[in-house]
């Protein structure tokens, strides 16, 4: 879940939306639910524990200016074995875990990290015409892959970009519980859980 900038302060988010379902140590949650301190089931770390979450509400006059920040739509069973469980929406720069044999084959890699917005074809995934809607991201002390709605994708991961996006508070809260964050060593220091494909690369698994 990133919330970036880009060359003109574009910005650019990514996250979930509410209504996601996220498992946890106490079941599956509504993402809008969790808060910190909440354990959280991860791919490669067992159970985590939330250090921080925030939100981002996006109005209409944000979608209207910036419309590269409309959600994604992924159809239940799009991403094939009948996942997603249910329909989710998602911000397209929040990235899902895709592995197959094409990830495998062309980029030697059994699990790769695909944005949303670089799995849209057709009606199964395709990003949708909205009035508003609220990103949430939470974070761990390292980046996660999580379970939501039965699809494995990431947790916040914090970059020189992706916090550019927040505003000076929630800079301040995030480095009040990751000091070495405030440093380039220490974001560094903060590494992907998986290889992020390009938009090209990409292309590769959804033709």
């Amino acid at each position: 879940m990133n919330t970036q900038t880009t060359g003109a302060e574009k910005p650019v988010i990514a996250c979930f939306t509410p209504g996601a379902k996220i498992a946890t140590l106490r079941g599956e949650t509504y993402v809008e639910n969790l808060v910190a301190g909440d354990k959280v089931v991860t791919r490669d770390n067992g159970v985590q524990d939330i250090r921080w979450i925030g939100k981002k509400k996006i109005d209409w006059r944000s979608m209207t200016a910036h419309p590269h920040l409309k959600p994604i739509l992924v159809r239940q069973g799009s991403l094939g074995n009948d996942l997603p469980e249910r329909d989710v929406m998602i911000s397209p720069n929040h990235r899902v875990l895709v592995a197959n044999q094409r990830t495998a084959l062309q980029f030697d890699e059994a699990e790769v990290l695909v944005s949303a917005k670089h799995l849209v074809g057709g009606v199964s995934v395709r990003s949708i015409d909205s009035i508003g809607t609220t990103y949430i991201h939470f974070m761990f002390d390292r980046h996660e892959v999580v379970l939501s709605d039965g699809i494995w994708t990431e947790s916040f991961q914090p970059t020189d970009t992706s916090l550019k996006g927040f505003g000076n508070s929630q800079r301040a809260e995030i480095f009040e519980i990751f000091p070495d964050l405030q440093t380039v060593e220490g974001r560094a220091a903060f590494r992907p859980a998986r290889t992020t494909l390009t938009k090209e690369q990409a292309s590769q698994l959804v033709e």
